[in-house]
């Protein structure tokens, strides 16, 4: 089957505009590459190739960063801020928060993380006051919680908010976490206090099994792609100073290699047998997050890589949380190399997939969003890719390699 992340002016056009179109073709000068053989992984897993980096062009950073730009002034919703479009009465609600009530909190802390991942923090830079209002959201979740709460007193809870769940807690903890760092005196504080909170949440939820659930207990319902992003929140909070518990980490990560096939691909759960790309991806992206670079004697890092490159072509469902975790994972492995498209995990991907994704940018700077029963709208799309094209840019410390 033919790729669908073809060269730039293969297929049909998404974007009207003649000057980004030119640029997209010299960002997208690569078709795609032959999946890494058991040699070729071995080799980068032992640094060899990760100290040859090769600088990303300027014409190239240009088209990344201006797209981030935009996707950050449609979050933020800044009247005027994007030329030749009309003013926004702007994104972010005016508890703070982000999105319908249906995914308040996960959207609310992917919105924060884009912000910051291009460079704003709390209360600080371009966007600093929509981050920090939406910092106030989450701390209010916990520092308000009502005394009628059913859940754990470390529990972002919003009352119409039934999609975010343990997903939401472990972005919130994230967003939180990538926020201490740049906070200071009573604010940091505050955001510690709250963090050390979600920590204890999160410690308390973890099932038998290592894995987690939707709810905040430990129950038989528990799934990759939760434990995924619970794992994230914990690294980012641990390297803010959280103290999180070693077993946790352990538990969680165990669960996610129990969760691999035979043909290197992770799978929902491991009662559930369907894996993908995204659930790949993830779990990938969060054993390079706690330093697992070095493989096993069950290549578990190699086949899930191979699947990666080999199901690329074929991947749209969850598109842009695949696509997140993927840049993660490739950036982890051998970030900084841009050119090496044949060798290289990130030249491969990174040619393939962000040209495509930039299509998918509209005028006013949002992402096009995802069809089907799990729509949440551009907000998610867009911050989801803005993080995904920032990366690089290591603004983050949890993106740092």
């Amino acid at each position: 089957m033919a790729s669908r992340f073809a060269p730039v002016g293969v297929g049909p056009r998404r974007d009207a505009r003649p000057w980004r179109a030119f640029l997209l073709v010299a960002l997208a000068l690569g078709t795609a590459a032959a999946p890494l053989g058991r040699g070729r992984v071995a080799l980068a897993r032992e640094g060899e190739w990760r100290e040859r980096g090769t600088p990303e062009s300027e014409t190239s950073r240009r088209i990344r960063r201006q797209a981030i730009r935009q996707g950050c002034a449609f979050l933020a919703g800044r009247p005027g801020s994007l030329p030749g479009t009309p003013d926004y009465a702007g994104r972010q609600r005016s508890d703070g928060g982000w999105g319908e009530d249906k995914a308040v909190v996960a959207l609310t802390a992917l919105s924060a993380l884009a912000l910051m991942s291009d460079g704003s923090t709390d209360g600080r830079g371009p966007h600093g006051q929509a981050v920090k209002r939406g910092l106030d959201f989450l701390l209010r979740l916990i520092e308000e919680r009502p005394l009628s709460s059913r859940y754990h007193e470390g529990y972002f809870w919003f009352p119409q908010d039934s999609s975010s769940r343990m997903h939401g807690q472990g972005y919130a903890t994230l967003a939180l976490a990538t926020a201490l760092g740049t906070s200071r005196g009573e604010r940091a504080l505050r955001i510690r206090r709250v963090l050390e909170k979600a920590v204890r949440c999160i410690e308390q939820a973890q099932a038998q099994t290592g894995g987690f659930g939707y709810e905040p207990r430990p129950d038989d319902r528990h799934e990759g792609s939760v434990t995924v992003a619970v794992a994230q929140g914990l690294r980012a909070a641990r390297d803010a100073g959280i103290a999180v518990r070693n077993e946790v980490i352990r538990r969680g990560l165990r669960y996610l290699k129990d969760s691999q096939k035979r043909d290197g691909s992770f799978q929902y759960s491991l009662t559930q047998e369907q894996s993908s790309y995204a659930l790949t991806a993830a779990a990938l992206s969060s054993f390079f997050l706690y330093g697992s670079y070095r493989d096993d004697p069950e290549r578990t890092l190699e086949r899930g890589i191979v699947y990666l490159r080999a199901n690329l072509a074929e991947y749209d469902q969850w598109y842009y949380y695949g696509h997140f975790h993927a840049a993660w994972a490739c950036w982890q492995w051998d970030g900084h190399t841009w050119a090496d498209r044949e060798e290289n995990l990130w030249g491969w991907w990174h040619s393939q997939v962000y040209p495509d994704m930039l299509r998918r940018q509209r005028a006013d700077g949002s992402f096009e969003e995802e069809r089907g029963r799990h729509d949440f709208g551009p907000v998610l799309s867009t911050a989801f890719a803005v993080c995904t094209l920032a990366i690089p840019d290591e603004q983050v410390p949890i993106f740092q390699r």
